[in-house]
């Protein structure tokens, strides 16, 4: 998990800056060339996975998982592909949550950093609404200090 993380956007690399670095709202089409970053990291998953002989690796499948579901919600209101449940693996289901997490709390152009509390509420309301793993969501509501730490050391630059 640790080692492939880091990997769930690798597709933003095929991501026009104009709408990587757009400081507001994607209007639809936008919207749809940014989603098109989950199947250009699988793409690219895929290639490194196959030109260096990697595939039968068994931590090459929660590479897989991570890059091609971490924009997946458990109600099935996620992309690519809708997963629903049990179809959403866990190692995505953790990413998701912590990129969320990322997300809020750390400074964007166009929004201040969220604290931790505030986001860790966000968090909740998004379990009660059917979208993130409960467990995922309560591990970093037990270390809320040690999270908002490590935001604050690794924060991104506004």
């Amino acid at each position: 998990m640790h080692l492939f993380a880091p990997l769930h956007d690798i597709g933003k690399i095929g991501i026009p800056d104009n709408i990587l670095l757009k400081p507001g709202p994607l209007d639809p089409v936008e919207r749809k060339v940014m989603e098109s970053h989950v199947q250009k990291g699988a793409d690219m998953v895929s290639s490194i996975l196959g030109d260096f002989g990697l595939n039968h690796l068994p931590d090459a499948a929660i590479m897989r998982n991570i890059v091609c579901s971490h924009h997946e919600f458990l109600d099935g209101s996620g992309y690519p592909n809708h997963l629903q449940g049990d179809a959403v693996p866990l190692e995505a289901r953790i990413v998701t949550v912590a990129d969320i997490f990322d997300a809020l709390t750390s400074p964007r152009p166009y929004k201040a950093a969220w604290p931790v509390e505030k986001a860790c509420e966000e968090l909740v309301l998004m379990v009660f609404a059917g979208k993130l793993d409960r467990d995922c969501v309560e591990a970093i509501e037990r270390h809320a200090t040690e999270m908002d730490e490590i935001s604050k050391r690794y924060r991104d630059a506004a």
